[in-house]
């Protein structure tokens, strides 16, 4: 299996603050098609749902957002026609809060979807709220890209960060191309609960799994001692050597998580290698 249709989101005209160079990087290494979505976002209305709206002054502001989602893509098809990738490029148009539900028919019938890291100086409260749209609504595979990282998705060595969930399982398994491939495959555990299915070997039937379709990979447990779980792993990704961190995302509400800051939000915040989420 690779990555065929690969999708990637603007949210501005400037195309160095995204992850376009990667994502046609990827889709040229895949030999894949690239699917670039350019949004236009409303900052006036929180919803187009909100009740009371003035008609005429939503339309007012609907035609602006379309004229910048015409400028976000007049901005990337020069980028694109650089690449050797084939792609389309496609507008939309979102208010302020409502950027996540633009991704997802989109985000539903790609396999992978290449963002930048949403947590960084600039970055606008919509790109977390692309991330997660295309994460938990439309269940897309997403792969996010710190700066100056490559999104070739052909590393030597990997770091799984394991914790038993559904989210981190179904991450493992679309990043199954890639880790087949790899050298090394590290399952890294931190402060595994002494109640888990697995309390006696954890990890150990991740690591049979993946045996059996041919991944080199050893399994290590560690304590955090203290450090945020976030950060021991950043760590532990560094000393392995490693191009690559496969991990659940938000498996907590993403409520609780706005509210108190979480493992999703802390691991990107810390990585700097691309790290690729399901949910």
């Amino acid at each position: 299996m690779s990555y065929k249709t690969i999708l990637t989101v603007l949210t501005s005209a400037d195309t160095k603050a995204s992850a376009l160079s990667e994502a046609a990087a990827l889709a040229t290494a895949q030999d894949g098609h690239l699917e670039v979505l350019c949004l236009g976002l409303d900052q006036s209305h929180g919803s187009y749902y909100e009740l009371g709206t003035n008609p005429a002054v939503m339309q007012a502001a609907i035609e602006h957002a379309q004229n910048r989602a015409q400028e976000v893509r007049d901005a990337a098809v020069p980028e694109l026609k650089k690449t050797d990738a084939r792609w389309d490029a496609h507008t939309a148009v979102a208010a302020g809060n409502d950027a996540g539900h633009a991704v997802v028919a989109r985000g539903r019938f790609a396999d992978i979807a290449v963002l930048p890291l949403p947590y960084r100086d600039g970055a606008g409260p919509e790109e977390s709220a692309v991330l997660e749209g295309l994460l938990i609504q439309a269940g897309c595979p997403v792969l996010v890209v710190p700066p100056g990282a490559s999104a070739d998705m052909a590393p030597e060595r990997v770091v799984i960060g394991w914790n038993e969930s559904p989210e981190a399982l179904r991450a493992v398994r679309a990043a199954m191309p890639v880790l087949k491939q790899a050298k090394e495959v590290h399952i890294a555990i931190i402060d595994p609960p002494g109640h888990a299915p697995d309390r006696s070997d954890p990890g150990g039937s991740l690591a049979v799994w993946l045996s059996r379709h041919g991944v080199n990979c050893d399994i290590q447990v560690m304590s955090a001692s203290g450090e945020r779980v976030s950060a021991k792993m950043a760590r532990h990704v560094t000393e392995t050597g490693s191009e690559l961190l496969v991990m659940g995302g938000y498996g907590h509400s993403r409520f609780r998580e706005a509210l108190l800051g979480g493992a999703t939000r802390d691991t990107l915040a810390d990585s700097r290698v691309p790290v690729l989420m399901m949910h």
